[in-house]
């Protein structure tokens, strides 16, 4: 009568596969919830040029190309002014891109709001303006709404995997045993 009630109080394979999957996965997205909100863009456009900036820990980049044929603009002049303040994006051959690196001009940047940007662009005897507002959202919060850390969601998850791996081979077991007698 015991082994009967086992069995019966047992989760089966599938259900064992779907809870074991459904645990494995809460180190993942308590690792997901832990990473920094989205990296803000910028995006400005002209009837001639259209610029793509993102800010990440390594600085402001920009991606400039010409807005009739998408081909890209390189070695120009990129100036980017927000508040008052004039930063110059130096031209990166190797990547294609500009970048503004100066820490002290970046810092309000990194704060959240939204700024108003406006760039100068030179390339040879063509000048043109373009102006974005720049959204910086703050950091997420969901991480800390975790009660505990990924670390110990993985040992909890491992644990509850072999306890339920245990459970399916002892019902297998005493399934077996049950034919046998």
């Amino acid at each position: 009568m015991k082994n009967r009630l086992f069995l019966l109080l047992t989760p089966g394979p599938a259900v064992v596969f779907m809870v074991a999957a459904f645990l494995l996965a809460g180190p993942f997205f308590a690792r997901a919830a832990e990473l920094p909100s989205a990296i803000p863009v910028v995006v400005a456009e002209s009837e001639s040029f259209e610029l793509v900036g993102r800010l990440d820990a390594e600085g402001f980049s920009f991606f400039v190309d010409r807005a009739a044929s998408n081909a890209p603009v390189l070695n120009a002049t990129l100036e980017v002014e927000q508040g008052g303040r004039k930063a110059t994006a130096r031209f990166r051959s190797e990547r294609g891109d500009y970048l503004i690196d100066d820490a002290a001009w970046l810092q309000p940047l990194r704060q959240p709001g939204e700024y108003a940007l406006a760039f100068t662009l030179v390339l040879g005897d063509e000048a043109d303006l373009l102006a974005a507002d720049f959204d910086v959202s703050g950091v997420s919060t969901a991480a800390t709404a975790l009660p505990f850390s990924s670390a110990w969601a993985a040992g909890i998850s491992g644990l509850t995997l072999l306890l339920l791996l245990g459970g399916a081979w002892w019902r297998r077991r005493a399934a077996g045993k049950a034919v046998a007698a």
